[in-house]
């Protein structure tokens, strides 16, 4: 038996833990560095031109009295990440295989996302800024530099959640021993029916969500253009920021694309509840890129703390978007309660097979 210090995920991973380790430290790196590099600037006509770094940010909110959001954007876009990649240093180096180990990693993976709060509120401040000759934004090296570190967090702990699962017992679970297929929608009772009416509504709503305008501007001297998530990806493009229209794509877009169509996928398709788990598990990977929610606060804490800029007009697409997050993680609990329902039979119990 090994000690402990052998058994850490570093050890484990053989050259690829050092890899992941080397990784981990340019992150924290870049990371630190975006703090003291300028985000963006904002011109205004008559008023000025005004640069702002992310603790700048935080502290004119503060000084604005704008109290909640100061401390939202502090916490997730300052404190939170560099506490993530503090917790994930502490996993890799010195946490023997646990189930303590394996819940960290989830809780990690599952919150990260939430750093990316600030960089859509940057995302917003373009959006509505595109076209316009009172107002104009400019982008410089400190956003670029925070996404791409909060990218590199997200990605270093799927990975670190990934070789866990391969080494850790208590991550593997319980294995099923069945090697019938069966398909979710015709074992999962009344969920069979709730759960595919849950995942078309979703669907529609998504769509829905993609074109209809969340946001329009509402002052003098401002074209009043119509902004929404499709039309805020073409205005990216537009302006020619691809860093932010990739995350506007992947986060809003393809991520939760794909994880409807595996959704879709999990309930018809054929499989052993082994499979099922490991499609639930890489269902779980995809997610962690899905922002709809961190997109959907970032409008809410723009209608607080960004209308003395450029006053803006809600429009239903916010309400939809809203609307969709709730529907779109309703769907996403019924499958899982259907996968657990189903895990828990034994090889004796009746299935309906493929």
């Amino acid at each position: 038996m090994h000690g402990h210090h052998e058994q850490t995920l570093l050890r484990q991973a053989g050259w690829a833990g050092w890899a992941w380790l080397a990784v981990l430290l340019a992150t924290f790196f870049a990371q630190a560095l975006a703090l003291f590099v300028p985000f963006m600037s904002i011109k205004v006509v008559l008023v000025g031109n005004d640069i702002y770094s992310l603790p700048n940010s935080v502290r004119l909110m503060w000084e604005s009295k704008i109290y909640v959001v100061a401390i939202l954007i502090a916490f997730f876009s300052i404190t939170f990440p560099f506490l993530k990649l503090a917790v994930l240093l502490v996993v890799w180096v010195a946490i023997p295989p646990t189930r303590e180990r394996e819940r960290i990693l989830y809780w990690l993976c599952l919150l990260g996302k939430w750093s990316m709060l600030d960089p859509f509120i940057v995302i917003l401040l373009m959006v509505l800024a595109t076209d316009q000759w009172a107002v104009s934004t400019q982008t410089f090296s400190g956003v670029y530099l925070f996404l791409g570190s909060i990218a590199s967090a997200i990605m270093l702990s799927t990975i670190a959640t990934q070789i866990d699962r391969w080494v850790n017992p208590f991550a593997q679970g319980v294995k099923p021993t069945s090697t019938v297929k069966t398909r979710l929608i015709q074992n999962s009772g009344w969920l069979s029916v709730v759960g595919p009416i849950t995942l078309i509504i979703s669907a529609v709503c998504f769509i829905i969500a993609l074109v209809t305008p969340y946001f329009q501007l509402n002052q003098m001297l401002l074209t009043s253009d119509r902004y929404s998530i499709l039309q805020s990806l073409t205005a990216l493009l537009h302006t020619n920021q691809p860093a932010l229209a990739a995350l506007v794509a992947i986060g809003l877009i393809i991520a939760p694309s794909i994880v409807l169509i595996m959704q879709v996928w999990l309930w018809i398709a054929p499989a052993t509840q082994a499979k099922h788990q490991r499609r639930n598990r890489r269902l779980r990977a995809v997610h962690e890129w899905c922002m709809l929610e961190v997109f959907a606060l970032g409008l809410l804490l723009f209608l607080w703390e960004g209308t003395t800029l450029m006053r803006t007009e809600v429009k239903p697409g916010l309400w939809i978007i809203l609307g969709t997050i709730v529907i779109y993680y309703s769907g996403s609990f019924v499958s899982l309660v259907a996968l657990t329902r189903m895990s828990k039979r034994t090889d004796t119990e009746k299935f309906i097979t493929a």
